[in-house]
């Protein structure tokens, strides 16, 4: 298991941003309008370190292919399987100089 040290700089939550964050997402998105901040929930947290609830939930896997599978997109690749892969809806982009 990694040391704390190593991934502070990739996994810390600061739990004033949050906080921050939340509250614009309540005063200005429609969609979160309706939701009550749960201020007990939010003080859990570590001022500036990484949530307990991700070391917990933490595991190393040694099968480079399941790992590079996790980071793949969730959206199929349309050039996979297709009937004619000649076939392609995108336009290129030339630069005029």
């Amino acid at each position: 298991m990694p040391q704390r040290s190593q991934l502070k700089h990739i996994l810390t939550v600061r739990k004033k941003k949050i906080c921050a964050a939340l509250q614009w997402l309540n005063q200005n998105n429609p969609l979160y309008r309706h939701i009550t901040i749960d201020q007990s929930t939010i003080d859990k947290l570590a001022d500036d370190d990484v949530p307990e609830c991700l070391w917990a939930a933490m595991e190393i896997s040694n099968n480079a292919e399941a790992a590079e599978s996790e980071r793949s997109s969730y959206i199929p690749d349309p050039l996979i399987n297709t009937p004619d892969s000649n076939i392609t809806t995108s336009i290129p982009i030339t630069a005029r100089c």
